[in-house]
């Protein structure tokens, strides 16, 4: 995170919480990409074998990341809601909080459409 100036260096749970937030933040964006081209890769298998549990899987394991990139953003954004979000980098962890709240949020949404589509269409259509 870039530093305003005169600011001193963040210390060693500051740089912490700043890689909590950047993984919370990128964790829907993967998964959101495992989910697409994972799940393209496994439905040639889905089809050929006429068994959907793999797509299940991956839709599981996807739906887990972006759960686990929301209570990441969600428990950083309990811990610091209470500072002024006026303050330069206070302000950018608030924000990256709930950034990372809304693409965990929309990576769930995607998910649970793909998987909708799953489970209303047969294997091969």
């Amino acid at each position: 995170m870039r530093r305003a100036a005169g600011q001193p260096q963040p210390s060693p749970a500051q740089r912490q919480v700043d890689a909590l937030l950047w993984t919370g933040i990128l964790l829907a964006p993967l998964a959101m990409g495992v989910n697409t081209i994972v799940g393209f890769t496994v439905a040639h298998w889905t089809c050929d074998t006429n068994q959907k549990r793999f797509s299940y899987l991956v839709s599981g394991i996807d739906l887990a990341i972006c759960l686990f990139g929301f209570l990441l953003s969600a428990s950083i954004y309990r811990r610091r809601r209470d500072v002024q979000d006026d303050l330069p980098l206070d302000g950018r962890r608030i924000f990256m909080a709930k950034m990372g709240m809304l693409l965990s949020v929309l990576g769930i949404l995607l998910v649970i459409a793909g998987t909708l589509a799953l489970v209303t269409l047969a294997p091969c259509d």
